[in-house]
C-alpha cells in the first residue's frame, strides 16, 4: 500500500462447493428489512480502540483493543511533504476482553500498542481456534525501522501472537520481516515496504490466513509460523478527484486495503476490500479464495467493504458502504445481505452505526459490531438486531 496518508487514515483508507458464488452491482436495487428503533443495543462501552471481534467454541465474544500506547519509547514518525511529523508512543495498554452473558472481562492485558495522538496500533483481530487457542495480529504501519525506533520490546508489533489457554503468549510469525524480504505488491505503483496486519482467521491446519492492509495481500502461516503469500491484491487505476486540482484526465493508484476476513460454508476463505484513496463509488468487492487458486471476486458494486461473514443460513453479510463517500470522508458504513439471488438488502439505515470497524454474528442472527475505533476509551461493541 502506498505510504501516502497518516496510520489513521491508511487505517480508515480514506483517508462464495456448496455455496452459491455471488456477484452483483451496487446500482441494483435494494431492498431494506424493516429494523426496530431499538435494533441497535450497546454491551461494552468505554474501550480504548476496539477493533475485530469472533465469537469463541465457548459462546464468549472476544474483542481485540488496540490500546493507547504508553510511555516505554516515543518515535517521530516519517511524513509525507507538506504534513507535520507525529510522534508515537509504544506501550502495552493493548488487550482482548471477553463478553459472555452480558458481563465484560479482559482475558488477556498488556499486549503491545504504539499510538499517536490516542490513535492505537495494536491488536486487530482475535479468532478463537478450535482448540481454544487465541490468534492474534499486532498492527504496525510501516517497516522494520520505524519498528526499531519504537525500542527492542516494540519487537511484536506486525506479528501474529497466539495465545493458549494459560495466557501464554507466543510470537508466531513476524509479518513485517515478511513484507521486507518480499514485498509482494512491490511492483504496482504507489506501493512501498509497508506491513500493517489486520484481520486473521484460523484455518483447519492450526495455521491461520492473515490480512495486510498495509502490504495488500492474505499471508500464510503454518502451525510452525513459516509465512508464505497467499494472495496479492494489485493496485488499480482511479480518477482523480476534483479536489486535487490535478490536470484533466489525471489518474491515481487505487490501492486494495484487504481487511476481514472469515471461512465460508464452502469452506473458502472470504476478504473484504475497502479500497483505498480516492475510494471510487463502486470500486470495492470481497474476494474468494479456495485451495490454491487465485482470487476470485464473490460481490462487487460497494465503495467499502470492512468486513464479510456468513449468518445461519450460508447467506453473505458485508459490512461496508455503497453510493458516494460524504464530503467529510467518512463513508456510511452499515450491514447489508446479500440473498440467495445475488440481491442485497439493507439491514440498517446508513449512518446509525459509528465508525464501524468489525462484526461476527450470533447463532441467533444478531450482527456484534465494533465502533469508535480511533480515540482511547470512546469504543464500543454495539449489538444488532436483524430482521429477515
Amino acid at each position: 500500500m502506498s505510504r501516502i496518508t497518516t496510520p489513521r487514515r491508511r487505517l480508515l483508507a480514506a483517508a462464495t462447493g456448496g455455496l452459491a458464488v455471488l456477484s452483483f452491482q451496487a446500482s441494483m436495487t435494494a431492498a431494506t428489512a424493516a429494523t426496530a428503533d431499538d435494533a441497535v443495543t450497546v454491551v461494552a462501552k468505554g474501550l480504548d480502540n476496539p477493533r475485530g471481534l469472533s465469537f469463541g467454541p465457548d459462546g464468549a465474544l472476544y474483542v481485540a483493543l488496540a490500546g493507547s500506547g504508553g510511555k516505554i519509547k516515543c518515535a517521530t514518525m516519517p511524513a509525507e511533504p507538506g504534513t507535520k511529523p507525529e510522534k508515537m508512543c509504544f506501550g502495552t495498554s493493548g488487550k482482548i476482553i471477553k463478553i459472555k452473558d452480558g458481563a465484560t472481562s479482559t482475558v488477556l492485558s498488556k499486549l503491545p500498542s504504539a499510538a499517536s495522538g490516542g490513535f492505537g496500533l495494536g491488536p486487530h483481530d482475535v479468532a478463537v481456534a478450535d482448540d481454544g487457542r487465541m490468534l492474534v495480529t499486532i498492527g504496525l504501519g510501516g517497516d522494520a525501522k520505524l519498528r526499531a525506533k519504537l525500542g527492542p520490546k516494540a519487537r511484536t508489533l506486525g506479528t501474529l501472537l497466539s495465545i493458549d489457554g494459560k495466557g501464554k503468549v507466543v510470537r508466531v510469525a513476524d509479518l513485517v520481516a515478511h513484507e521486507v524480504k518480499h514485498n509482494p505488491d512491490g511492483k504496482d505503483k504507489g506501493s512501498s515496504v509497508d506491513a500493517y496486519p489486520f484481520g486473521v482467521v484460523a484455518t483447519p491446519d492450526g495455521g491461520a490466513l492473515v490480512t495486510d492492509v498495509g502490504g495488500n495481500d492474505v499471508l500464510k502461516v503454518s502451525a510452525k509460523g513459516k509465512i508464505s503469500t497467499r494472495a496479492v491484491f494489485h493496485a488499480r487505476s482511479a480518477d482523480a478527484p476534483p479536489a486535487l486540482k490535478m490536470p484533466k484526465g489525471s489518474k491515481l493508484p487505487l490501492q486494495s486495503v484487504p481487511m476481514g476476513i472469515t471461512r465460508g460454508p464452502d469452506g473458502a476463505y472470504y476478504v473484504a476490500e475497502h479500497a483505498g484513496f480516492p475510494q471510487p463509488e463502486g470500486a470495492a468487492r470481497v474476494f474468494r479464495l479456495s485451495g490454491k487458486g487465485k482470487p476470485t471476486v464473490a460481490a462487487k458494486g460497494f465503495t467499502t467493504v470492512v468486513d464479510v461473514a456468513f449468518d445461519a443460513k450460508d447467506r453473505m453479510v458485508i459490512l461496508g458502504s455503497v453510493g458516494k463517500v460524504p464530503a467529510s470522508g467518512q463513508p456510511l458504513t452499515t450491514l447489508y445481505r446479500i440473498e440467495a439471488d445475488g440481491s442485497r438488502t439493507e439491514l440498517l439505515k446508513p449512518g446509525t452505526l459509528k465508525a464501524p470497524i468489525g462484526m461476527a454474528l450470533a447463532d441467533d442472527g444478531s450482527v456484534y459490531v465494533s465502533q469508535n475505533p480511533y480515540a482511547p476509551g470512546k469504543g464500543e461493541v454495539v449489538r444488532v438486531t436483524v430482521a429477515e
